[in-house]
C-alpha cells in the first residue's frame, strides 16, 4: 500500500545542472566541486561519490562555480538528508541558510 509523503519543500525545484563549491566548515573535510541535479532559492540537491556528508553539517556553497570566476558568491548551509543511491554514490539535500546576496533570490 503506498502512503502520500508530505511536501515540506518551501519554494519549488528546477532541474538545473550546475557546478558548486562544496566546503565543509569543518576542516577535517575536503571541500569538492559537484554539479547539482535540482536546485531553490532555498537549497540544492547533488550526487557525491564522497561519504563524509552527514545531517546538520555546516557547509559553505558557491553556485554556479567556475575557477576563473572572480565574483564568488558564497552562500552558507547545512545538510538536511543524505540518501544512499548505490554502493558508489549518495546524494545530498542542503538548506541554504544565508544568501550573500540576497537580492539575486527573491526576484528584486
Amino acid at each position: 500500500m503506498l502512503t502520500a509523503v508530505k511536501e515540506c519543500r518551501i519554494s519549488p525545484r528546477e532541474m538545473l545542472s550546475e557546478p558548486v563549491l562544496i566546503r565543509p566548515c569543518d576542516p577535517l573535510y575536503p571541500e569538492e566541486i559537484c554539479t547539482t541535479a535540482n536546485v531553490s532559492r532555498n537549497g540544492l540537491y547533488f550526487v557525491t561519490t564522497t561519504k563524509h556528508y552527514f545531517v546538520g553539517m555546516n557547509v559553505i556553497l558557491t553556485l554556479n562555480f567556475g575557477p576563473d570566476d572572480p565574483i564568488h558568491r558564497e552562500q552558507i548551509g547545512d545538510v538536511v538528508r543524505v540518501e544512499e543511491l548505490d554502493e558508489e554514490f549518495c546524494g545530498v539535500a542542503i538548506r541554504i541558510l544565508m544568501h550573500n546576496n540576497p537580492g539575486i533570490y527573491s526576484g528584486t
